[in-house]
C-alpha cells in the first residue's frame, strides 16, 4: 500500500510534525531510520508513533533522541526550540581561527537573513492576516537571523580569544 507524506509548509513545524518530516525525508526514509534504531517488533509501530493523527502510540524521548542523531535534522531542534523560545545555535560551525572573509560571511548572512525575514512578513501581510502556515515560515526566518547573530558574535569572540592568546 502505497502512503503518501504530509506536506511541508516550509516552517517550524510542531515536534511531532518535525520527527515525521524528518524520518519521511531521510534517504530511505522509514524503513531505513527503523533499521537503524533497531526497531522491533515492527516498523508499523514507528508509523504510528510519527502520525499525528494517532493517539494511541507515542514516541519516547529515546527514540526521539535517535532519529535526531540519525536524521541531524534541524527541523527537529527548530520544533523543539519553539516550544520553549529558545535558539540553537552550533558554535563549531565558526572557523576555529576566523579570517577576514569569514567576518564579511558572518555579516552578508545576518543582513541577507533580515532581508529574508522582512520579505516574508510582507508577503503575508499582502491579504491582511498571518495565517498558521506564514507564522510558521516567519519563525522559521525569526530562528535563522538570531542564529545569524550567534555566529557574528561567536566570530567576533574567536578574535578576543586570539587577541588575549597574542599578548
Amino acid at each position: 500500500m502505497s502512503r503518501r507524506t504530509r506536506q511541508c509548509h516550509g516552517g517550524i513545524h510542531t515536534p511531532q510534525m518535525a520527527f515525521y518530516h524528518a524520518v519521511h525525508s531521510y534517504k530511505g526514509g522509514l524503513p531505513v531510520i527503523a533499521a537503524m534504531m533497531g526497531i522491533t517488533p515492527s516498523l508499523d509501530t514507528l508509523r504510528k508513533k510519527l502520525d499525528p493523527d494517532q493517539n494511541s502510540h507515542h514516541l519516547r524521548l529515546d527514540q526521539a533522541m535517535d532519529i535526531l542523531r540519525i536524521t541531524k535534522d534541524p527541523r527537529i531542534l527548530d520544533a523543539i526550540c519553539a516550544e520553549v523560545e529558545a535558539v540553537w545555535f552550533m558554535p563549531d560551525t565558526v572557523p576555529p581561527a576566523p579570517a577576514d572573509m569569514d567576518v564579511l560571511y558572518s555579516s552578508t548572512s545576518l543582513m541577507k537573513r533580515s532581508v529574508q525575514l522582512i520579505s516574508e512578513l510582507e508577503c503575508a501581510l499582502r491579504d491582511g492576516d498571518i495565517n498558521e502556515d506564514e507564522r510558521a515560515r516567519l519563525d522559521k526566518h525569526i530562528m535563522r537571523l538570531f542564529q545569524a547573530t550567534h555566529y557574528v558574535s561567536e566570530t567576533a569572540s574567536r578574535f578576543e580569544r586570539g587577541s588575549e592568546e597574542q599578548s
